[in-house]
């Protein structure tokens, strides 16, 4: 089931499937990926509990194992709408523990739209009765090239911080790119016009750029808390933040649109 929410030239429609973000309009122009099966099948998912592969598949933490796939599971579960209004949409999750994450918890997903954008919360709660380590990544796709009759080496990501990255057709032939310390923000930016799309990057552990190679008609800009890493326990993992019993915490997904 989706959900569509409308506020002056935006709209904004989300899935039960994941509370994924499935598309972004802005005076009728799509500003999303459209997830062809053939390329990359996603649009905006959320990685949760853990970002990247886990080593060798698997995890611990406190004596207790996990295991499981890429970018973790909860982008593939099904979420309740909670609340709605004229601007928002409410999904929430709630997670008894199983073999694969033995840890309960509940996972809501806000998306509202702004005057000139979108943000997404998600807040996760520890609903378990031991601490709990976790990632969590912000995976959105955006059209690129963004503007009609323009190429993809007419673009740019331009970081708060000054870094300047070109869009090149073999700058993801080895897959994706992090960056650290890069400041408040990250924009796919067509160079002649300023035109822009913009995440917001501030607090995170790092923010990764990916598309396939070639850039096959979009680019990923991700802010992460966490990365993978070689260590199988999970509160060693780059990032990892540790959870107390009923312990929340909030990560925002800005993007503004500058077009």
């Amino acid at each position: 089931m989706e959900y569509t929410i409308k506020k002056g030239r935006l709209t904004l429609t989300a899935s039960e499937h994941g509370a994924e973000l499935r598309s972004l309009t802005h005076d009728k122009r799509e500003l999303l990926w459209d997830g062809k099966e053939e390329v990359w099948p996603r649009r905006a998912p959320v990685c949760f509990p853990w970002v990247g592969k886990l080593a060798g598949e698997a995890g611990s933490f406190g004596g207790w194992q996990c295991k499981g796939p890429q970018h973790g599971f909860v982008r593939d579960l099904e979420h309740l709408l909670v609340d709605r209004g004229e601007d928002f949409l409410r999904f929430r999750v709630s997670w008894a523990g199983e073999e694969r994450w033995p840890w309960a918890f509940s996972f809501e997903t806000e998306h509202r739209l702004t005057e000139d954008g979108a943000v997404t919360t998600c807040t996760v709660t520890n609903a378990d009765r031991r601490p709990m380590a976790i990632q969590l990544g912000f995976h959105p796709g955006f059209v690129c090239p963004m503007l009609p009759g323009t190429g993809v080496e007419e673009y740019q990501v331009r970081f708060e911080g000054g870094l300047v990255v070109p869009l090149t057709e073999h700058l993801f032939d080895d897959d994706s790119i992090r960056y650290d310390g890069v400041g408040a923000w990250a924009r796919l930016e067509h160079r002649e016009s300023g035109r822009y799309l913009q995440v917001g990057t501030e607090g995170f552990y790092c923010v990764l750029l990916w598309s396939k190679p070639g850039i096959p008609g979009f680019l990923c800009i991700e802010p992460w808390q966490g990365y993978p890493g070689p260590e199988e326990a999970l509160d060693q993992r780059p990032g990892a933040v540790v959870l107390a019993p009923a312990e929340s915490r909030s990560w925002k997904q800005e993007i503004t649109v500058g077009l």
